[in-house]
């Protein structure tokens, strides 16, 4: 009886402790044929050691010391200053003797992993984020451990994963060799479409660059730079690729990479939506986080450099998530207020950062071991990246047409208060220069006319030169009336205005004009119309002063190429000499500002001049 007793005591004491030894059972190969891998976390049994150990002593630890994680898809264990052994058995019931253990947390600083088959010991490679990364057994930016276990045989694995100071979060996978490499295939492909698609978005923003010169292209551009970096930094790309040979950047560009990231997400932001301290209550808030990821960085490298112990670590961890989480939150709430601030490209930034921080609370939850999730490949968080940085490339293509459409609108608005302003101007001087005109012919031209009278009783040369004086300070005192009187200028042709003019003028000169016109007026810029103006008057002014003729005919021609004034009299003629007259020397200078030309050709009798002005001066 007792024999019995002592026998069902040793058969519940095995039992019970099986599953610490091999993780309840041994792990069948021949099971993931069909599938191609398998998640063995949960077949996983952990011992935690604060020291250095051998693998002698490892292999000899008490049963009681190893706890089976059979819980949970993934491993997560908390920040400590533990060294971690993990121990799993496999059993090869299949053909097929070559598989391949991956550790999916591309952060571990020391691997090393050890074999018993068939009682024989065996170290099958040491790796980790701490070596140069052609150490590698295999080359990924995976820790990838190549097995071979031929059929029939079993075997007991202990891998040693040194993360110390650290947060540990992992997931380990046995994979067949066809299996693996569709799987490192498709991570290719993904990590080249979502790489392609970003760097397509800087180029296209480094073309708005060169189109807008607005400064928000120029940092967007660089933010695209710094997410890509965060993604390569993050799927350990940048080790592979970018610095192999240097272990320690690996050991914190995941930091400095995120932290930069967020610090050129916030100042995009607060360009993107025109944030300032007098339009958002959480600009202050923007601005402290915003530095706070800026000032992080060295101190980021000064703790993994010079204080690489567990308190200083869990602070920085805990502190980065913090401020990550925060500066996410804070986008999301300044973007949230400038759409309730009716500022509708904000729409754009909001739907990309709620993408963001769904993703990102759920990547922290995952690291944190708040979640169990394992992911072997590309994690979503870079597809939302891609799509972050999609919505807000449309975000500023959109803002960019908003703003055209509200200076055009300003623009128009400006101009039509300038146009109100101007016509407000003119129609005072108008009035004025009526006045003033009115007050020279009705007060000068009389007191004029009573003074002629007055001086009829002189006689001789006197009477003369006196009378001749008062004829030409009452032409010239009529010409400044009528003159001020053409304010019309800005609201009528120019032909129309001198039609009138010439019209006015036959009612009491003893020349007699005449006008035609050839072709489709159209309007000149004023300046244009202005000399144009001037010069004909000026021509009119010498014949009637000197031309003494009976006759005189002027003629506009409108066509496409020029304008063309020809204008003839009847009168004495007239012969240009070196030194030509003031009203001469005017006109020739008006028509060179026009670019025109012009051509007189004067006898006795017949006098023609003949003016061609090039029709680019049309308003």
């Amino acid at each position: 009886m007792r024999n019995v007793t002592a026998l069902l005591i040793l058969l519940s004491f095995l039992f019970w402790n099986a599953p610490i030894c091999f993780g309840q059972q041994a792990i069948s190969l021949f099971t993931i044929i069909n599938k191609g891998k398998i998640n063995i976390s949960k077949q996983v049994d952990i011992y935690a050691t604060s020291k250095n150990e051998s693998i002698q002593e490892i292999i000899h630890q008490p049963l009681q010391n190893w706890k089976l994680n059979s819980n949970s898809n993934t491993i997560n264990l908390k920040i400590s200053d533990s060294i971690y052994w993990f121990k799993f058995k496999f059993v090869n019931n299949h053909i097929a003797n070559k598989y391949f253990l991956k550790i999916t947390n591309k952060g571990i600083n020391h691997l090393d992993l050890f074999s018993i088959v068939n009682d024989s010991l065996k170290h099958l490679g040491t790796t980790g984020d701490y070596y140069p990364f052609n150490q590698r057994l295999y080359n990924s930016n995976h820790f990838i451990y190549p097995i071979e276990l031929h059929q029939g045989d079993s075997g007991i694995y202990y891998l040693q994963c040194d993360k110390k100071n650290e947060n540990l979060n992992t997931a380990l996978f046995i994979y067949t060799e066809e299996a693996l490499k569709k799987v490192e295939n498709k991570t290719a492909i993904s990590m080249g479409m979502i790489i392609g698609i970003l760097f397509l978005a800087f180029i296209i923003n480094l073309f708005l660059v060169f189109i807008f010169k607005d400064k928000l292209t120029i940092w967007y551009s660089i933010y695209i730079i710094a997410v890509i970096n965060m993604i390569l930094s993050f799927e350990g790309y940048d080790f592979e690729f970018i610095y192999p040979n240097h272990p320690f950047y690996a050991s914190v560009s995941r930091f400095i990479s995120g932290l930069s990231t967020l610090a050129l997400m916030i100042h995009v932001m607060q360009l993107f939506v025109k944030q300032k301290k007098d339009n958002s209550r959480f600009y202050h808030a923007a601005i402290v986080i915003k530095w706070l990821n800026v000032a992080m960085i060295p101190i980021t490298l000064m703790i993994y450099d010079h204080f690489p112990f567990l308190l200083t670590k869990k602070i920085h961890f805990y502190s980065f998530l913090f401020i990550q989480i925060t500066g996410i939150i804070t986008v999301l709430f300044s973007t949230l207020e400038k759409i309730f601030q009716k500022y509708r490209p904000a729409t754009f930034y909001f739907i990309a950062t709620v993408m963001l921080l769904f993703t990102g609370v759920l990547s922290s939850l995952v690291e944190t071991g708040v979640i169990n999730k394992s992911i072997d490949s590309v994690n979503p968080m870079q597809w939302c990246f891609v799509f972050e940085v999609i919505f807000i490339s449309i975000g500023i293509l959109y803002r960019y047409q908003l703003l055209r459409k509200e200076n055009q609108q300003l623009f128009d608005q400006l101009s039509l208060e300038k146009i109100n302003n101007l016509k407000e101007i003119v129609e005072t001087q108008k009035i004025e220069q009526k006045r003033i005109a009115e007050d020279l012919h009705d007060l000068l031209g009389g007191q004029l006319a009573a003074l002629k009278l007055k001086i009829t009783s002189l006689s001789g040369d006197q009477k003369n030169n006196a009378e001749h004086l008062i004829d030409d300070i009452s032409e010239n005192t009529r010409n400044i009336a009528h003159n001020m009187n053409l304010v019309e200028l800005n609201e009528n042709m120019l032909s129309n205005i001198f039609s009138n003019y010439l019209f006015q003028l036959n009612k009491d000169q003893s020349t007699q004009f005449s006008f035609t016109q050839t072709g489709e007026s159209y309007n000149f810029n004023k300046e244009t119309e202005l000399n144009i103006y001037l010069v004909l008057m000026e021509i009119i002014h010498n014949i009637l002063k000197h031309a003494h003729a009976k006759e005189s005919m002027i003629q506009f021609f409108f066509n496409d190429s020029n304008f063309e004034i020809i204008v003839e009299d009847n009168g004495i003629g007239f012969t240009e000499k070196n030194k030509p007259g003031m009203g001469i020397r005017s006109i020739r200078k008006r028509i060179q500002k026009l670019n025109g030309k012009i051509n007189i050709d004067s006898s006795p009798g017949n006098t023609t001049i003949i003016i061609n002005i090039p029709v680019q001066h049309e308003a």
